[in-house]
């Protein structure tokens, strides 16, 4: 599976989010507040929102409870 940005999902900060730098993704120009984006490092992978990107790259976001494939599947039938 292709992760689009790789975050260490146990890290989180005074927000209470996970997050990593902008660096860190596939393609960058993705990488923008609403988008969801599969993240994560390894096995550990999740669907996530992008909620900000700081001036200096620090990207937050914000992982969807259940799995990747129901949130494909839901983003498909939107684009329809």
């Amino acid at each position: 599976m292709k992760i689009d940005l790789f975050v260490d999902l146990n890290t989180e900060d005074e927000t209470g989010l996970p997050w990593t730098y902008l660096d860190q993704a596939s393609d960058p120009s993705v990488v923008v507040p609403g988008r969801l984006l599969v993240v994560g490092a390894g096995s550990a992978v999740a669907m996530a929102e992008v909620i900000d990107v700081a001036a200096d790259g620090l990207v937050h976001v914000r992982p969807l409870p259940g799995s990747i494939d129901i949130h494909r599947a839901a983003a498909s039938s939107h684009e329809s």
